[in-house]
C-alpha cells in the first residue's frame, strides 16, 4: 500500500474514532424534534413526500437534499438515532478524504511538494477531529451542514480538477443541502489569483454565481413563505456590524482555543450599540486586514487563508437571520476554516522532527477534546446542563430547565423554568415548557396559568396556544369554544402538527361538532399518513355515525402504531365485545392492558368480562388495578364492590 493510501486511512480511522461516542448519543431537544422525529416528510419517499420536501419549511429554509437524507435514514432505522448518527459521521468522513485530496493539489502547487502527502494529511486531521466540528457532526439536526459541506468540498476538488460539470453538479447539490457555501465563486477567485498565480476571471466562474444567486433567492423567499422573518440588516446598524465583527473574530480564535463550546452564544450585551467593546473588534479585524495586506508578498499562503475565510465565514455573520438571535455557533466554522487546517498542514508538514511530534500532540489534544465534546451531545440533559454552565442565557436555563422535566425531574423543572421567567428575558417557550412541567405534576390549573401567561405577555407561542386549548378542552369537557379557538389559531400556523389537528378535532368532538371533528381527525391523516392517534379518533366518529366497517378499518391501521396500539386493541375489544365475541374481546383488552398497564378503561371493561362470566376473582383484580391509576373511577369502585 502507498504511502499516500496509508495517509488516506489514518485520516478516515482518525476522524471515524474521534466522533465513535456520537453513535451512541440520542436525539436532543435542539430542533431533532421538529426537524426528524415530528417532521411528516420525513414519513414516505413516494411522490407526495418528495414534492413536500422540494418546498420551503421549518425554520424558513429551502434544504430539500437534507430532507431527503434524514427521509432515507428514517425509512432504513425508524427512529433509532444511532443510524442517523452514522450516516453524518460517514459524510464527515468523508469530508476529511476529499479535503486530504484538495490539499495535496494546494502542497503539490508548493514549496511543500516533497512533504505534500505528510502536509495533506495533517491539515485533514486538524480539519476533521477539532471539537468545533463536533456541533456539526453529532447534532443531527445539523445534517444540512455535513451534507452541504461534503458536497462543497466534493465540487471544489472537482473543479482543481478541471471537472466542470462535475463540479457544477456537486455545487448545486450543496446549495440544495444548506445556502452556506454560496460565496464558493469569490473563493476560487482568490485561490486562483493568491495561490495558483492565474488571472482571476469572473466570466470563468459566472454559472457558479448564477447558482449562489438562485440559492440565495430560494432561501429568502423561503424564509417570508414560512413566517421565520428573515431580513437585512439595515447597513450600518450597530446591532449587524457589531455581530459580524464579533463572528470574524470568534472563529479564528476558537480554532486556536477550542473550550467551552456550547450550541448557542447568546448575543453580546453590546450589540445594537456603539460601543467601546464594537471599536475594539473593529480596530483588531482592521489591523489583521493591514497586516496581512503588507505581508502578502512573504506571508501568500497566510494572506490567502484568511482571504479565504473572511469570504466563507460572510453568510454566517448574521446578515440574513432566521428565528434565535445569536453572536456565533460552532457549526458555522466547517466551512470557513478550512483555510486554518491548511495552514497547519504548511507549518507542521516540512521541517524536522520536532515539528512532527508538536503535531501529533496538538492534534492527540484536539481529538481527546472531541471525544469529551461528543459526550456533551449525548442526550438533552448533558447539553443544556453544560451550556448552561459554560454561557449562561435564558435560553440555555429554559433549556435545561425542560430537559429535568422530561427526565422526570419535574419540580426541579419547574422551579428553573420559573426563575427563568421571572428574569425577564424568558424566550416564549419557556412558558410552554413550564405548563408541560406544571401538567405533568398534576397541577392543571397552574399549568394553564403559565400558557396564558406566555401568550398574554411572553410572546405569541403555537406550542403554548396548542397545549392550552387542549387543556380547556379535557377539562371543560368541550362545552365552551375556548380550547378550539387556541388549537384553531395554533393549527393554522403550524398545519404540519398532526398532533394538534387531532387535539383539536378532540375538542370539536366534545362540543358536539363532529363533522368538523372529523374532517380534523382526516387532515391529520394526510399530513401524517399512518397516525394511529388519528385512526384511532376517526374510527371512534365513525362508529358513533354508525359506519362501523370504516371504524374497523382505522382501528386496524391504527394497530401498526406502536404509540396508538393499545388504545386500538381497547376499540377493537369493544366492536367484540358488542358483537358477542367475547373470547376476541378479552384477548383485546388483555392485549390493551399489556401495552398501557395504566389504560382504565380496558382494566374496567376487562373487568366487566370477566364477572360476568363469573370469574369475580379476577374481575376484582382488574378493578383494584384500575383503582390504582385512577382513584375517583366510580365505575371501578362500584363494580369492585359488587364483586367482593
Amino acid at each position: 500500500m502507498s504511502d499516500r493510501a496509508l495517509l488516506r486511512l489514518l485520516v478516515l480511522a482518525a476522524t471515524l474514532a474521534a466522533f465513535a461516542p456520537c453513535l451512541s448519543a440520542g436525539f436532543v431537544s435542539w430542533d431533532d424534534q421538529a426537524f426528524i422525529l415530528d417532521n411528516p416528510m420525513l414519513r414516505g419517499l413516494d411522490a407526495a413526500h418528495l414534492r413536500a420536501m422540494a418546498g420551503p419549511f421549518i425554520g424558513g429554509v429551502w434544504i430539500p437534499l437534507t430532507w431527503l437524507s434524514l427521509a432515507l435514514d428514517r425509512a432504513a432505522w425508524g427512529v433509532e438515532p444511532a443510524g442517523y448518527h452514522l450516516t453524518s459521521l460517514l459524510l464527515h468522513a468523508a469530508s476529511a478524504v476529499l479535503f486530504y485530496e484538495i490539499c495535496l493539489i494546494f502542497f503539490f502547487d508548493s514549496k511543500l511538494k516533497k512533504n505534500a502527502a505528510a502536509a495533506a494529511a495533517l491539515a485533514a486531521l486538524f480539519f476533521s477531529i477539532h471539537p468545533l466540528r463536533v456541533e456539526s457532526v453529532a447534532w443531527l439536526a445539523e445534517r444540512k451542514g455535513v451534507l452541504a459541506g461534503a458536497l462543497w468540498l466534493a465540487s471544489l476538488y472537482a473543479e482543481l480538477r478541471g471537472r466542470r460539470a462535475a463540479a457544477l453538479a456537486a455545487f448545486a447539490l450543496s446549495l440544495a443541502a444548506k445556502p452556506n457555501g454560496v460565496t464558493l465563486p469569490l473563493v476560487l477567485l482568490v485561490l486562483d489569483a493568491a495561490w495558483f498565480r492565474v488571472r482571476p476571471s469572473m466570466k470563468k466562474y459566472l454559472p457558479y454565481f448564477a447558482l449562489s444567486a438562485a440559492a440565495f433567492a430560494a432561501t429568502v423567499a423561503a424564509g417570508r413563505a414560512s413566517g421565520a422573518n428573515a431580513h437585512l440588516h439595515a447597513p450600518g446598524a450597530a446591532w449587524g456590524v457589531g455581530q459580524s465583527l464579533y463572528g470574524l473574530l470568534f472563529y479564528p480564535w476558537k480554532t486556536l482555543l477550542p473550550s467551552r463550546l456550547v450550541p448557542c452564544y447568546p448575543p453580546k450585551p453590546w450589540f445594537g450599540h456603539w460601543s467601546r467593546e464594537l471599536a475594539a473588534c473593529a480596530a483588531a479585524a482592521a489591523a489583521a486586514a493591514a497586516a496581512l495586506y503588507a505581508a502578502r508578498g512573504r506571508f501568500r499562503p497566510v494572506a490567502v487563508a484568511v482571504a479565504c475565510y473572511a469570504l466563507a465565514v460572510l453568510p454566517m455573520l448574521g446578515l440574513v437571520q432566521h428565528g434565535l438571535l445569536f453572536s456565533a455557533a460552532d457549526r458555522f466554522s466547517y466551512l470557513p476554516c478550512l483555510g486554518f487546517a491548511v495552514l497547519f498542514g504548511a507549518a507542521f508538514g516540512s521541517g524536522g522532527a520536532a515539528r512532527r511530534v508538536v503535531a501529533a500532540v496538538w492534534l492527540a489534544a484536539l481529538g481527546a477534546a472531541t471525544w469529551r465534546q461528543c459526550a456533551v451531545w449525548q442526550d438533552s440533559l448533558s447539553l443544556w446542563s453544560a451550556s448552561a454552565r459554560r454561557a449562561p442565557s435564558a435560553l440555555a436555563q429554559g433549556e435545561l430547565g425542560t430537559a429535568l422535566v422530561a427526565a422526570g425531574r419535574r419540580e426541579e423543572g419547574a422551579e428553573l423554568l420559573k426563575r427563568v421567567i421571572a428574569g425577564g428575558e424568558a424566550p416564549p417557550v419557556a412558558y410552554a415548557n413550564l405548563g408541560v412541567a406544571l401538567q405533568r405534576l398534576g397541577r392543571d390549573e397552574e399549568a394553564r396559568e403559565a400558557w396564558r401567561a406566555g401568550l398574554s405577555g411572553g410572546g405569541y407561542s403555537p406550542e403554548a396556544a396548542a397545549m392550552l386549548g387542549a387543556s380547556l378542552s379535557k377539562n371543560n369537557g368541550g362545552a365552551g369554544p375556548e380550547g378550539a379557538a387556541y388549537l384553531t389559531r395554533a393549527v393554522s400556523e403550524r398545519p404540519d402538527r398532526a398532533d394538534w389537528k387531532v387535539d383539536l378535532g378532540d375538542a370539536l368532538a366534545l362540543g358536539g361538532r363532529t363533522a368538523d371533528a372529523r374532517k380534523e381527525f382526516e387532515a391529520a391523516l394526510a399530513a401524517r399518513p399512518g397516525f394511529g392517534r388519528a385512526h384511532n379518533n376517526l374510527g371512534l366518529i365513525l362508529e358513533r355515525a354508525g359506519q362501523g366497517d370504516l371504524a374497523l378499518a382505522h382501528y386496524r391501521r391504527a394497530l401498526a402504531d406502536p404509540e396508538s396500539r393499545a388504545q386500538a386493541n381497547h376499540n377493537l375489544g369493544n366492536r367484540s365485545l358488542a358483537a358477542g365475541r367475547a373470547a376476541d374481546a378479552e384477548r383485546r383488552f388483555r392485549e390493551a392492558v399489556r401495552l398501557d398497564p395504566g389504560l382504565v378503561a380496558s382494566r374496567v371493561n376487562l373487568g366487566n368480562l370477566l364477572a360476568h362470566q363469573g370469574r369475580l376473582a379476577d374481575a376484582a383484580e382488574q378493578y383494584r388495578a384500575a383503582l390504582k391509576k385512577d382513584r375517583a373511577s366510580f365505575e371501578a369502585r362500584s363494580n369492585l364492590d359488587a364483586v367482593e
